[in-house]
């Protein structure tokens, strides 16, 4: 991919990254996401940050009922990524390449 691609991808039930190359970075600007068992999350190997939850409340905090995103400009790289966890549902994400 260069510089203005764009992307498109499914992934499936199993816990799965959206992780781009060295040196490459994108920006998701749909998420899709079907039922509201897994979330979504950045994580950089080691540590998740919920991005788009389940809609159940998980220790001191509400997580976020959206299952579906748009115009959000979430900027991903090769040393932070998009996690799609869990092994329940299926989520579709699109967006451009911004850097290489």
């Amino acid at each position: 991919m260069a510089i203005g691609d764009s992307f498109a991808v499914l992934l499936g039930t199993a816990a799965t990254n959206r992780q781009p190359s060295s040196g490459v970075f994108e920006n998701i600007s749909s998420v899709v996401k079907e039922g509201t068992t897994d979330y979504l999350a950045m994580y950089d190997g080691s540590d998740v940050s919920e991005i788009y939850g389940d809609g159940t409340k998980t220790g001191d905090r509400e997580e976020s009922p959206i299952s579906s995103a748009y115009n959000q400009g979430t900027l991903i790289g090769n040393t932070v990524y998009f996690r799609k966890n869990g092994t329940t549902d299926r989520c579709g994400l699109s967006g451009v390449q911004v850097d290489a």
